[in-house]
């Protein structure tokens, strides 16, 4: 039933929104909520500074993240996104969280940069049936991955992990990368380690200073160098070739297209109107009720609140209007930009194969 569920709010969605300007999706109740377990990681990548937190005692408890799935349940909950602004895996009661999600019958996909994968851990992941794995990779070969996410020897740990996790019977296992410039000539050696791993595809995310480096200074400049973005736009042609030819780039062809306009000029873009208050549904560390990555100011709290109650609230309704009229930080991140194109009048048909995937997926049985 929650199958079904699902596929009929977001289908409905899809398709009235893009009919309405968006104003359907705000009586569409969310079936999907993205959440996120801890803010600690163990790698050093060069495009973020999340690695730089510490373990805070203040994130919430695998008993409290029951409560937290239960109300979700309630509300009307089916899928969710399990992340970290760290890495997931370093929680040493992380499969005891996943297992609430298992025992609520609620499907999941997990986020993870692959480095904990040993055999015992994909095999108690799998027990678990996530619905996907989204492994973080940068580059293509050790020296690469050095450059990008600052470990030694980490591409042939992640593609030793991947066999793995594949061993164990997960089999829809994609790769997420951010197009920056210290990757600039691997964007498409993803692509093609993707194609001979038989993985589901690989999400690329343009780099926005104000998400991977908050307190660093700006320094889009280099991005907008005329040198720099010839290069870019080959590269995104490459990519949208390899699309076509093989359907291993997972990104809308109007998502990619826009990467270089963004990067010349990164005020240039806002998604008016952003649906992602009434998209889905994003809780940090805390149980706190945010927005989006961006407006993290909290709305309410889950492990002492009701979804219904935050839901209903005027914090939450106002900052719903706000991203819908614009009024809030710009932003250019795959999760939030792909989703506002899929759902806008003029993205409807440019991305329309995305969404029959994103239908397959939730239909197809659990791994």
């Amino acid at each position: 039933m929650s199958s079904i569920r699902l596929l009929r709010n977001e289908a409905a969605r899809a398709v009235l929104s893009p009919l309405t300007g968006g104003r359907a999706s705000a009586h569409i109740r969310p079936t999907i909520a993205a959440i996120y377990i801890t803010q600690f990681c163990n790698s050093r990548c060069t495009m973020c500074d999340f690695w730089k937190n510490d373990h805070d005692p203040r994130e919430l408890t695998s008993e409290q993240w029951g409560v937290v799935f239960s109300r979700l349940k309630a509300f009307g909950v089916d899928f969710v996104g399990v992340n970290a602004s760290g890495e997931m895996f370093t929680r040493p009661d992380v499969f005891e969280i996943l297992g609430h999600l298992r025992a609520l019958n609620m499907d999941f996909g997990v986020n993870s940069n692959g480095t904990l994968f040993t055999p015992p851990k994909a095999k108690r992941l799998a027990a678990l049936k996530p619905r996907a794995v989204t492994i973080g990779l940068d580059g293509v070969g050790d020296a690469a991955y050095l450059a990008t996410r600052g470990l030694k020897n980490g591409f042939t740990k992640i593609s030793r992990h991947i066999d793995n996790l594949q061993r164990e019977g997960i089999h829809n296992i994609g790769v997420g990368t951010v197009l920056m410039e210290q990757n600039l000539y691997e964007w498409v050696e993803l692509a093609r380690f993707a194609l001979e791993k038989k993985l589901a595809g690989v999400r690329y995310t343009a780099h926005h200073d104000a998400y991977f480096t908050p307190d660093a200074a700006a320094h889009e400049s280099r991005y907008a160098d005329p040198d720099f973005l010839a290069v870019v736009e080959r590269e995104i042609e490459k990519l949208i070739e390899l699309k076509r030819k093989t359907g291993i780039v997972k990104n809308s062809e109007a998502y990619l297209r826009q990467v270089t306009a963004f990067y010349r000029n990164p005020t240039s873009y806002f998604p008016v109107p952003c649906l992602q208050g009434s998209n889905r549904i994003e809780i940090d560390i805390y149980g706190n009720v945010t927005l989006c990555s961006f407006m993290t100011e909290p709305l309410g709290n889950l492990a002492h609140q009701e979804m219904e109650e935050i839901w209903n609230s005027e914090p939450h309704r106002k900052a719903r209007e706000d991203a819908f009229q614009g009024n809030c930080p710009k932003c250019f991140l795959s999760c939030y930009a792909e989703e506002n194109l899929r759902l806008s009048a003029r993205g409807f048909l440019p991305t329309l194969g995305n969404s029959l995937r994103r239908a397959n997926l939730l239909l197809v049985s659990r791994t």
